[in-house]
């Protein structure tokens, strides 16, 4: 019997490890091969413009605006591994922190409030100008994190690559997957 309990426990654990579903981007879980996914990432309506290294890029609708998407691959660049989306870039610091706002509103009411956010908010008399130059020295700090069944959801406001200008960046990473790239890491070392 207790041989009996010990196999049942056992299965029932693995199974539940199986059934744990990957975090989904508009619906399609990140899971299994790039090539898959950026299938049917273009049948919903994203169109590639290439690629770099391991990261796949798309344009496309995202909630009604115009984003950039990367798919980003394992290592072997055969795997999904996570999904970003990128916002145009600004050099106005009102319409990145409204970007960010309506996104942290709007994942705050699908998953509510997120288990970590910081906010570095400025001082009110500070220029745009001096604001988006925190924001590309990195010392201007918006972050927020969701935990939801999958893996996280991670939402801030990231320097751009012109001087002065600053995007909002929302990234999609699977906890299945994040934990065989340890893995594989561990068979490594």
């Amino acid at each position: 019997m207790r041989k009996f309990l010990v196999t049942f426990t056992l299965f029932f654990a693995v199974t539940n490890i199986m059934a744990q579903e990957h975090l989904s981007f508009k619906g399609i879980p990140i899971e299994g091969s790039v090539t898959a996914f950026c299938q049917k990432l273009k049948l919903k309506g994203f169109t590639s413009i290439g690629h770099d290294n391991n990261i796949m890029l798309f344009t496309g609708d995202f909630t009604g605006r115009k984003a950039s998407v990367g798919v980003v691959a394992t290592d072997d660049g055969k795997s999904v591994f996570a999904v970003g989306v990128l916002f145009d870039p600004s050099d106005e610091w009102n319409t990145l922190v409204n970007t960010y706002g309506y996104y942290k509103d709007l994942y705050s009411r699908k998953y509510g409030e997120p288990v970590n956010s910081i906010e570095n908010n400025p001082a009110r008399n500070n220029s745009n100008t001096a604001l988006m130059m925190q924001v590309y020295e990195g010392t201007m700090v918006y972050n927020s994190v969701w935990k939801v069944a999958g893996g996280e959801i991670q939402l801030s406001i990231e320097k751009a690559s012109e001087i002065c200008e600053g995007r909002v960046m929302i990234r999609y990473q699977d906890s299945q997957n994040v934990e065989a790239k340890i893995q594989n890491d561990l068979d490594d070392i």
